[in-house]
């Protein structure tokens, strides 16, 4: 995650997600999910760092977190403590996500290879284009399109840079989404068949 220097505490008390939980990237990261992965039943986060976004995917009856430290865990989700090099699955699960982790992770390339064996369609986030040195525990910064091309082996399906308003410091991230088939387009047909909110809404998940 973005600082890992603060792991655990910041991670077990829940202070990581509360201080990034209304940043507009969860909001795009949410409405990606919701459309890419409308027919998912089974997801699987890699790197969770114990933020409860899984619970906003509550249309996907099986849902996993995994972590190599602090796990989300809930009734509605199972947290995994491991490393996924050492993990066996045993399957292969409908949606795999990762959310600011391939930067912290010394053999980016091989993670990135292990998150697409788990899954026929991987959603990432990264940040993008950070200075190198500002971020402790970022080992890759900064970190573009052609870096994480290269740990993928190839370029992303479908790929997007979101920033934060009013930010002085930059702290853009780049979101990519990898189908097992390069050639396959997100279209118009994905987002009409998108899983929506009834009120409009995110279920809040504050502690």
């Amino acid at each position: 995650m973005e600082n890992q220097t603060n792991r655990p505490s910041n991670y077990q008390s829940g202070k990581y997600w509360q201080e990034r939980m209304d940043m507009l990237y969860y909001q795009y990261l949410d409405y990606i999910v919701r459309t890419v992965a409308s027919s998912a039943e089974s997801m699987i986060d890699v790197g969770s760092g114990n933020c409860p976004y899984l619970e906003w995917f509550d249309w996907i009856p099986e849902r996993y977190s995994v972590d190599i430290r602090v796990p989300y865990n809930s009734p509605a989700v199972k947290g995994m403590k491991g490393d996924i090099h050492s993990m066996d699955f045993k399957r292969k699960f409908d949606v795999c996500t990762c959310f600011q982790v391939l930067e912290h992770v010394p053999d980016a390339g091989k993670f990135a290879q292990r998150l697409l064996e788990l899954s026929d369609l991987t959603v990432v986030s990264v940040p993008f284009k950070w200075p190198e040195g500002r971020t402790k525990g970022h080992v890759h910064d900064p970190v573009d399109c052609p870096k994480l091309t290269s740990w993928f082996g190839r370029r992303a399906n479908y790929q997007i840079v979101v920033s934060e308003p009013f930010r002085k410091v930059k702290s853009d991230r780049l979101i990519a989404i990898y189908h097992r088939d390069p050639s396959v387009e997100f279209s118009n047909a994905a987002v009409e068949g998108r899983i929506r909110r009834e009120d409009g809404m995110r279920p809040s998940l504050r502690r």
